[in-house]
């Protein structure tokens, strides 16, 4: 399934996704909310940064979005298995900027 930002911006913004288990644990390890995860998704223009077709957890794409102007949070959403919900928050993190460039666009080699 091609990713669609519009799509995931859309359930993200009206609050039709599922938050995974392990979602929720990163974001009390980052001191998050859904506010902010949705704030990220919905605010401004959020980019799709990486495509997983093949992941285990099942096809995914990697969003880069903003909670603030300079806080920048990378989510991991995946295509819903459940039949009322499109899509999933797998999971959320602070991305590394030693690890990011471009504007957290693009893994360091």
């Amino acid at each position: 399934m091609p990713a669609n930002l519009d799509l995931i911006r859309d359930a993200f913004c009206q609050g039709t996704y599922f938050f995974r288990e392990h979602c929720r644990l990163k974001m009390l390890e980052y001191g998050l909310s859904r506010g902010n995860v949705e704030t990220a998704i919905c605010r401004d223009a959020p980019v799709i940064v990486e495509d997983y077709p093949d992941d285990p957890r099942g096809a995914a794409v990697l969003v880069l979005g903003w909670a603030a102007p300079a806080w920048p949070l990378h989510i991991v959403v995946g295509y819903g298995d459940m039949p009322d919900v499109a899509f999933d928050a797998i999971t959320v993190y602070e991305p590394d900027p030693r690890q990011w460039h471009n504007n957290y666009r693009v893994r360091n080699a």
